[in-house]
């Protein structure tokens, strides 16, 4: 199912009073609860105070957290780190024209750990697989484009676990080592799956740009999510296929009355 972007935002009301999905469980949600949110200013930021132009977005704080997974059963305990500031907020007036209506405190979180899943970790995906998932989630927090590199990752440890070859032979008949495009390639001719392999290779081109160290959009970002969260779970739980067969069974109900 498609992931829930609203809660997967760059900042939070100085409550943090968004719930996430629970690292441990994956049935609770950790939740700041009555924990103290910790926010500190930097000595040289009190000193900007001082200036004749200081502005109230030249703040700079730390704030610091812990959220509690609500399944008593499991309770697991995310630490959350990052930086504290103020954000001008608007309103409309009676020409529709924005005005400043005051200043609201937010917190940009750079740091969960242990990370928060962006989508459900099957146990039945490969365990080299959900090491690197779990990675990219971390990364998340502070740097988009290396979680994407994560996940590209990732993708080559499904192809690892189904056996796709990492080595080929040129024309002369030296050894290389394939390129993930071309190991899609192979999967695609070895599994017969062009649905599965056309979303390896979306994957794989906003992966790429991540291992580059370029600018990977937000949305670029969770539409892969989307999509490579619907690859393992047809990998894995194969469950296009289940339904496939339950409508086909439903079908030839019509042979038997």
């Amino acid at each position: 199912m498609p992931v829930k972007r609203e809660i997967w935002q760059t900042s939070y009301d100085n409550k943090f009073s968004t719930a996430l999905p629970c690292p441990r469980c994956e049935t609770g949600m950790v939740r700041r609860g009555n924990e103290a949110v910790l926010v500190k200013e930097t000595e040289y930021s009190k000193i900007n105070h001082t200036d004749e132009n200081f502005d109230p977005d030249w703040i700079r704080e730390s704030f610091a957290t812990l959220l509690t997974c609500d399944n008593h059963v499991c309770g697991e305990i995310v630490a959350v780190s990052g930086r504290a500031g103020v954000e001008y907020v608007y309103d409309e007036d009676e020409c529709g024209r924005q005005v400043n209506s005051g200043l609201d405190m937010v917190l940009r979180p750079v740091s969960m750990y242990p990370a928060p899943p962006l989508f459900h970790i099957s146990e039945k995906f490969p365990e080299e697989v959900k090491i690197e998932l779990k990675l990219a989630f971390q990364l998340f927090w502070a740097d988009l484009s290396a979680s994407t590199s994560r996940l590209r990752t990732s993708l080559e440890r499904v192809l690892d676990e189904r056996r796709v070859d990492k080595e080929g032979k040129n024309k002369k008949g030296e050894v290389y080592r394939l390129s993930l495009r071309e190991r899609i390639d192979l999967f695609e001719q070895k599994t017969n799956d062009p649905d599965s392999a056309e979303s390896m290779k979306a994957l794989r081109i906003v992966g790429n740009i991540g291992t580059h160290g370029n600018h990977v959009a937000r949305d670029d970002y969770f539409n892969l999510l989307d999509v490579y969260e619907a690859v393992l779970l047809e990998l894995y739980e194969q469950r296009q296929a289940m339904l496939k067969a339950k409508k086909q069974a439903l079908i030839e109900l019509d042979n038997k009355y």
